[in-house]
């Protein structure tokens, strides 16, 4: 048996190689798609068909009765012989079909040894032209056709990560950066760690209160109604001091909401930290100049509904470029995909330099992480995971989002 491996940009140019090497009898053994080159994964991808030739079984398996027959065709009228460079032929004019006419003729002349035959090479036809449709059919963006393939089966990796609730966008994304490791014959894996892996290496994290500051920091705190800025502010403020000491003060426009400005302050007395509520946009300057020799500011804002622009662009008055305020948007993980969508263009206009999303502990699944910070690009500052302050309140790591994902759904993975 002859067996050679070809390459070509689609399966219509492959199987052209393939015939023109090895003749229209070649079988195709098997078919791949590579991605070669500088970009990798990223990279144009070309197709891999390994076929064979086998002479003898050529040589064995023609009836005896049609080797001693001459030359010309074995139907009455020439035109009407049909081969196996037919069935090559049929791919390049895909849905070609023989006439009506012709195939009653070829029928009333044929044998019964060629009945059989002529079975074989239409059902051969019907195969090839079937995989020449798969394999020209374009998969969606960021899914191979190896990877909507593997998809497909319970415990392929892409389907592993839609349960741990990334969209199938992004699980596409993940499997091409683990596709070599689980084709690689390296026994026994385990398929949450190279998925784990392969996620870290896709978040970005900013995590401003891990080391003492040298200079002021001011951060705000944006978001809509319910996602838990406030608690998050005073978390901020509690695990700061515990762990660095220094002098912080906490400002409040948020004098919407009933009880909001009372809850700061309950928080402020109990850490003997100065709260100060600024109502007016003109007074924002003064307050910040009061506090000027703080290492640390934090600001509450009002929740606001993400359809409600006007409420949110009067927040511009008081949050002005100038103030040099880091906003980290407070997104809630409970929230659908969608919601949090909407919450992000709407606070777009403020300016959005992190993301923080609290409730994790209330999620089955956590893949919407990945999910929306790879979508908007946007650090990931902290994560929130309870009501506790200043306990439950995590400075993350790729590795710690990661697993956070992976962990959610374990229990599908394969022992």
């Amino acid at each position: 048996m002859q067996v050679k491996v070809f390459e070509a940009p689609d399966m219509n140019s492959g199987l052209k190689m393939v015939k023109e090497a090895l003749g229209p009898d070649a079988l195709i053994l098997s078919t791949r798609t590579l991605h070669n080159g500088k970009l990798g994964v990223l990279g144009k991808a070309t197709l891999e068909i390994t076929a064979a030739i086998d002479l003898e079984w050529q040589e064995k398996s023609v009836h005896p009765s049609l080797k001693s027959r001459p030359a010309p065709s074995r139907y009455e009228n020439k035109q009407e012989d049909i081969t196996y460079q037919d069935v090559w032929s049929a791919n390049d004019t895909e849905g070609a079909v023989y006439p009506k006419h012709k195939k009653q003729q070829v029928v009333h002349s044929e044998k019964p040894n060629e009945t059989k035959l002529q079975d074989e090479i239409s059902e051969l036809r019907t195969m090839i032209n079937s995989l020449s449709r798969k394999m020209s059919t374009p998969a969606p963006a960021g899914v191979s056709l190896e990877a909507k393939s593997e998809s497909e089966t319970k415990n392929s990796p892409g389907q592993l990560l839609i349960s741990c609730g990334l969209s199938p966008h992004m699980a596409g994304i993940v499997t091409r950066f683990t596709r070599d490791t689980f084709h690689a014959d390296i026994g026994d894996i385990d398929p949450a760690a190279i998925l784990t892996d392969a996620i870290a290496r896709l978040f970005t994290v900013n995590t401003p209160l891990t080391r003492p500051l040298n200079r002021q920091k001011r951060i705000c705190l944006i978001g809509s109604t319910g996602a838990g800025k406030t608690t998050t502010i005073a978390k901020l403020a509690a695990g700061y001091l515990n762990r660095f000491g220094g002098k912080i003060a906490l400002i409040t426009i948020d004098t919407y909401r009933i009880a909001a400005v009372e809850q700061l302050k309950v928080y402020g007395e109990i850490m003997n930290i100065p709260v100060e509520v600024v109502t007016r946009a003109e007074d924002m300057d003064s307050t910040l100049a009061k506090h000027n020799d703080c290492d640390l500011i934090l600001i509450d804002t009002a929740g606001r509904s993400p359809g409600n622009s006007l409420d949110i662009e009067e927040m511009k008055a008081f949050l002005r470029p100038e103030c040099n305020f880091e906003h980290h948007l407070v997104l809630s993980s409970t929230s659908r995909e969608q919601e949090m969508e909407m919450v992000i263009e709407s606070f777009s206009c403020l300016g959005i330099d992190n993301f923080i999303f609290s409730k994790i502990d209330e999620c089955q699944q956590l893949g919407v992480l990945l999910n929306i910070h790879y979508l908007k690009d946007t650090p990931i500052s902290f994560l929130t995971n309870g009501q506790r302050v200043p306990e439950d309140i995590i400075a993350p790591t790729g590795e710690i989002l990661a697993e956070l994902i992976i962990n959610t759904c374990r229990q599908s993975f394969p022992n």
